[in-house]
């Protein structure tokens, strides 16, 4: 371990605190994410908003993150981490502030772009501080509780926005971060020692011009594809193609450059690889899963706003009891098997709602997502173990900054797929349900159907047809659920290319 690293190590002695306090900091990001999202339709009511003036309130939010999160780890190097931090997080707070008193779409925009760029750095320097403050061989107990603020807050992000926005206001949904924010903030400002990376590269302007065009571009092509069907849209088009010439030009700069914006060097390391792949996956099933499973409870299984919130929260409780106990597990057993273990339970969690029915009781998906929390929780905590296990201490604020950077991309194109995939299975399954609703069908000749479903009126004829509709939209969701839990089986051969620890645990505290 570096000289500076070891020296933070070795001196800390309010480890606890400032875990509470990183692991705070953390979960703000992620929860901020899901609050806005479940406030959405009634921020576009409040402030009589189109559909598509509503979802830039999301979109720039996600855009600023995507942004600017690759130069938090020059940033944490050149001014400190915990000088970083709180900047950050006093930005977060007024943003906040700012955002739950917008009475308008253009200031409710500009502030949620300001609050994704400040909260953008929240989890990146979360992860690096711990890192930094555990020695190698806690690292486990570190990610756990890292992870446990990273989940819990993202999965019960829903849970308490219905109840804010049901017995509050939607305004709520943003101010609720100031409190939690301003106890990490005094926390971390009375106890996190200061990192003394002194770093001398300048910064690479142009790496990050071309990186920040490529990201940008793609998270336009990935929030309005649905919008504009896709390819068939010249814009979409348009943003993907500056999104693939900026990204190649940006791999040959950082291949060329003598000061990259990104160092080439730790893509060599191939757990840091194989763990920005896990990283993918989790943004897409996690991020995925928590945006279709309200609409699918609301919309299909007729089960009010505020019980969802109540449904969910069992989820958020089994990742946190997954997260806590999981960095301990792994003293006792590899680290493969845990995350093997926990992919396992995420999958078959899936396989049990991809054979739900309009009349499964409540407690059968109750069930199946508290199997999938303690899935998410092991498979979370473990898989980022072994992406750092080893990882060279120098390469750390990189390596924090591009997972959270992927975690996002994943998050960003598994809602875009999964929606479009919803969108187009509906369609499809409508045509083929609907080509057996006919008098000359022997079911409907022999079965009589209720009376608002006639097939010899309007009304009846409408009425059918929106159950048709609804079916078919049961389905698409289901072939969601199934083709995510294939995915993850899928993504499962990879743990077996992790490689251990290259260091003993007496080498990495530097034994005088």
């Amino acid at each position: 371990m570096p000289k500076t690293a070891s020296k933070i190590t070795d001196s800390v002695t309010h480890r606890g605190i400032i875990t509470i306090a990183t692991v705070m900091g953390a979960g703000l990001q992620g929860m901020d994410t899901m609050l806005a999202a479940v406030a959405l339709p009634h921020i576009r009511g409040s402030l009589s908003l189109t559909f598509e003036e509503a979802s830039w309130i999301l979109t720039s939010y996600l855009i600023a993150v995507a942004i600017a999160t690759p130069p938090v780890s020059w940033l944490g190097r050149k001014f400190g981490r915990k000088r970083l931090f709180l900047v950050v997080i006093g930005g977060f707070i007024v943003c906040s502030m700012l955002a739950g008193g917008a009475d308008g779409i253009n200031e409710m925009v500009a502030y949620r772009f300001t609050q994704g760029v400040f909260g953008a750095a929240l989890v990146p320097l979360s992860m690096h501080i711990l890192l930094d403050i555990y020695p190698r061989e806690e690292h486990g107990i570190a990610i756990s509780w890292w992870s446990f603020g990273v989940m819990f807050s993202a999965i019960c992000g829903p849970t308490l926005g219905g109840i804010l926005t049901e017995f509050l206001s939607w305004r709520w949904n943003f101010y609720v971060n100031i409190p939690i924010a301003s106890v990490a903030m005094l926390l971390i400002y009375m106890f996190v020692p200061e990192s003394k990376d002194n770093e001398k590269r300048p910064f690479d302007w142009f790496g990050f011009i071309l990186l920040t065009i490529c990201l940008g571009a793609t998270q336009l092509m990935l929030d309005r594809g649905n919008k504009l069907d896709w390819f068939h849209s010249p814009e979409i088009l348009l943003e993907l193609s500056a999104a693939c010439l900026a990204l190649y030009l940006f791999i040959v700069h950082i291949m060329t450059s003598n000061e990259p914006f990104v160092e080439p060097a730790i893509f060599k390391n191939r757990n840091l690889v194989l763990g920005l792949c896990l990283t993918t996956m989790h943004g897409v099933t996690l991020v995925g899963l928590t945006g279709l499973i309200p609409s699918f409870l609301n919309r299909l299984m007729d089960v009010p706003v505020l019980t969802i919130g109540l449904i969910l929260a069992p989820r958020g409780i089994a990742t946190a009891l997954a997260s806590t106990t999981a960095g301990r597990l792994m003293i006792r057993f590899n680290p493969k098997w845990i995350c093997a273990f926990g992919m396992s339970l995420m999958s078959l969690s899936l396989w049990m709602m991809a054979g739900f029915t309009p009349e499964t009781a409540t407690w059968h998906f109750i069930f199946a997502i508290i199997i999938q929390g303690f899935g998410f929780g092991l498979f979370f905590v473990s898989g980022n173990s072994m992406t750092f296990a080893t990882l060279p201490a120098e390469h750390r604020a990189e390596a924090t900054a591009f997972m959270s950077l992927m975690r996002k991309i994943g998050s960003s194109v598994g809602v875009s797929v999964l929606v479009g995939m919803i969108a187009r299975n509906t369609q499809r399954n409508h045509e083929i349900l609907g080509a057996n609703v006919s008098q000359l069908n022997e079911i409907f000749r022999h079965k009589e159907l209720p009376d608002s479903w006639s097939l010899t009126n309007i009304q009846g004829m409408a009425a059918l047809d929106k159950e048709v509709t609804r079916q078919a939209e049961f389905i698409a969701y289901l072939f969601d659920f199934h083709v995510l839990g294939i995915v993850i089986l899928l993504m499962m051969p990879l743990i077996l290319l992790f490689r251990g620890s290259e260091r003993s645990p007496k080498k990495t505290l530097g034994n005088k």
